[in-house]
């Protein structure tokens, strides 16, 4: 049966409905400004993120091959017990070009800024370890943890990959659809030959930036000194190294020299994985680096 209020109620009433509704939009908006996606106006640039989660703040930088769709299936499992963030750094994906020299440090820490994220776990692949490694030595204040996948090294003084260099090579003079191709020789590539989703989605994403690596090769991005390889002593942060068993033996010595160099690091290699883990082989990836962040693997 419908019951009737009393006029003198109606107005308490619907006050009290005002005050729920009021902060229901504000509790939806801080979450909005917490979470979702968007676009970052930081540093004369804007960034396109995606968060999810809460927890422990935990930051995924892709690699100079892609994006950040690279951790697509990261963002899910990682939310379930943390606040997972994933971004474009300039000049790839969906965030702007840069139009001159720029710190992809002071990118990250704007971003974590413009996220009000006091402290977070770094996990970056390959140009993304590098990003992790020089924000460490720039804001160690804001890192709790270090991952490294596939990851480069400043100062690393290996000749470089021929099999890669010729797939800049093929993208020069061919064009990236021939730069793909070639890459599919590369050691880099390896676990995806055999993986149809993971190459149609690497193809995606290696033609979707292959403008990127003019930017970096013009010498925009800039880092700290003295090289990171000169320093990793002074890394003291829970460390893990992850390494794909089918990358090319430059990265794989790189992984070493980091194990080895940074106090307490702890090194796992992933069996039937090439250069980008995250999307060749993701639930392995994803149970080494949960146990790591969980605590499970000291």
């Amino acid at each position: 049966m419908l019951r009737v209020l009393p006029s003198r109620t109606l107005p308490r009433a619907a006050a009290a409905c005002a005050l729920l509704c009021a902060c229901a939009v504000a509790a939806g908006a801080q979450a909005v400004a917490g979470n979702g996606s968007g676009f970052a106006e930081v540093n004369g640039t804007k960034l396109y993120y995606e968060a999810s989660g809460k927890g422990p703040a935990v930051v995924l930088v892709h690699g100079g091959l892609v994006d950040s769709r690279l951790w697509d299936d990261q963002m899910g499992p990682l939310s379930k017990s943390f606040r997972v963030v994933r971004y474009d750094q300039r000049g790839f994906g969906k965030s702007a070009a840069p139009t001159g020299q720029y710190w992809p440090t002071e990118d990250l820490r704007a971003l974590l800024d413009y996220l009000k994220i006091e402290k977070a776990t770094v996990v970056g692949l390959s140009l993304g370890g590098i990003v992790a490694a020089d924000f460490a030595f720039e804001h160690p204040e804001r890192v709790e943890r270090l991952v490294f996948v596939g990851s480069g090294l400043r100062g690393d003084r290996q000749p470089p990959d021929e099999k890669s260099m010729a797939a800049y090579r093929a993208l020069a003079s061919d064009g990236p659809e021939k730069y793909f191709e070639t890459f599919l020789k590369a050691d880099l590539l390896a676990g995806v030959r055999e993986r149809p989703q993971a190459r149609a989605r690497m193809r995606t994403m290696m033609l979707d930036n292959y403008k990127a690596l003019t930017y970096l090769r013009s010498g925009l991005p800039q880092s700290p000194e003295p090289p990171t390889i000169e320093r990793l002593n002074k890394i003291n942060f829970p460390t893990l190294v992850v390494v794909g068993s089918l990358d090319s033996i430059n990265l794989r010595n790189i992984a070493d020299t980091l194990t080895n160099g940074i106090p307490g690091a702890r090194k796992v290699v992933i069996p039937g994985a090439s250069h980008h883990p995250p999307v060749e082989t993701p639930q392995e990836f994803n149970r080494v680096l949960l146990d790591f962040l969980e605590g499970k693997n000291k």
